[in-house]
C-alpha cells in the first residue's frame, strides 16, 4: 500500500513538472504592428518548443514593397519568465537584407502579448 501511494505521488509530481515546463507563449498570435511615422503591417508569430517563425503583411498604403514580407522569418526565443519573452528574428537567414532584431513580448493578459520594436512601431498579438 504504501509503495503504491509512494508511486502515485511521484507520478503527479512528475506531471506538474512537464506541464510546468511548457511555454505559456506556444501557439499562434496574430495581429498588428502600428507606427505614426512607419507604415501599419500585420504580424503573425507561432511559438513551439523556444522556436517558431513570424510574418509580416504589409498594407496597401505602402508605397515601396518591402521583399522580407510575406515570407516565414525565423525565431528563436533567447529567454523567457511566466510574463515576458525575448525572441530573436532571423530575418537575414531568409533573405539577404532582411533585418534581424530583438524584440521583447510582454504578457498585457493571458491572450494578448505586446512590444515596442526599433522602428517604433507598437505590437499587439492576440493568440489565435
Amino acid at each position: 500500500m504504501r509503495t503504491s501511494a509512494k508511486l502515485a505521488s511521484l507520478l503527479v509530481l512528475f506531471a506538474s513538472s512537464a506541464f510546468a515546463q511548457q511555454s505559456t507563449f506556444d501557439g499562434k498570435w496574430s495581429g498588428p504592428a502600428t507606427s505614426p511615422s512607419a507604415g501599419d503591417i500585420q504580424v503573425d508569430l507561432t511559438i513551439a518548443k523556444g522556436s517558431g517563425t513570424m510574418r509580416y503583411e504589409q498594407k496597401v498604403n505602402y508605397t515601396t514593397i518591402d521583399q522580407c514580407a510575406n515570407r516565414d522569418l525565423p525565431v528563436s526565443v533567447k529567454s523567457q519568465t511566466a510574463t515576458e519573452m525575448v525572441i530573436a528574428i532571423q530575418g537575414a537567414k531568409v533573405l539577404k537584407g532582411c533585418f534581424d532584431e530583438t524584440a521583447t513580448l510582454k504578457f498585457v493578459d493571458g491572450k494578448t502579448l505586446q512590444s515596442t520594436l526599433k522602428d517604433g512601431r507598437t505590437m499587439k498579438l492576440s493568440r489565435k
